[in-house]
């Protein structure tokens, strides 16, 4: 009934995608079907250790914004030099994710549940990109490479968003860090158009106008309907 079985949730940070991958997950387990949730985020594994010794090092004091952005904002010509090491680690963080949290899980029969993932890591590298002013040569193999891999399976897409206003208070309910509003303007044009292209079936969703139950509503008919 859920076809394909890879379920997709993107969206800025407090736009409800945790909240209504674990919802889908309780519906499929309970309906009986094999579920599995991940994640597939940029600055994990290996690059994730590198991003955290790097920040220890040379922005030690920053504890209002995750360990890339302290680096981009306090050393950007130290982060550009090292850039394409960062890059190469964590492409293989991402392949390694890929293939143990989806890709295998997949060929096993499992509806596969992500939040964040080879879109919004294209969109991220775009984004890194622009600011440090990096090689174009090095950010389309990565991209290139991360096509490869979204190629390998047919992607359901499910895009949450909501008002600016909206998404900070909900940032200071949950007491996550406050999102740059040129990131977020990013997620709402080259993600979402990145999105859009690489989807099998697209789905977008204004969490700001919906509350939890009706933004549920529209995730189920979207696989009902498939």
């Amino acid at each position: 009934m859920f076809r394909p079985h890879l379920i997709v949730f993107l969206g800025p940070v407090g736009s409800g995608k945790s909240t209504q991958m674990m919802l889908l997950y309780l519906k499929l387990k309970q309906k009986g079907l094999k579920a599995k949730m991940s994640s597939l985020k940029i600055g994990h594994l290996f690059a994730f250790i590198l991003g955290i010794f790097l920040v220890k090092i040379v922005a030690s004091r920053r504890k209002d914004v995750f360990p890339i952005r302290a680096l981009v904002e306090e050393k950007p010509h130290l982060f550009k030099r090292l850039f394409r090491l960062w890059l190469g680690l964590d492409l293989i963080s991402i392949t390694i994710k890929f293939l143990v949290g989806i890709y295998i899980p997949l060929k096993l029969g499992y509806t596969v549940l992500v939040e964040d993932y080879l879109p919004a890591t294209i969109s991220d590298y775009i984004y890194l990109s622009r600011i440090l002013s990096f090689p174009m040569k090095v950010r389309s193999f990565a991209i290139n490479y991360l096509l490869k891999l979204m190629s390998l399976n047919p992607t359901q897409i499910i895009f949450l968003d909501a008002e600016s206003d909206e998404l900070t208070y909900r940032w200071k309910l949950r007491g996550s860090f406050d999102e740059k509003e040129d990131y977020i303007r990013m997620q709402r044009s080259i993600l979402l158009k990145v999105s859009k292209k690489l989807s099998h079936k697209f789905l977008y969703i204004d969490t700001g106008t919906k509350n939890v139950k009706e933004t549920h509503k529209l995730v189920i008919n979207l696989l009902l309907f498939e």
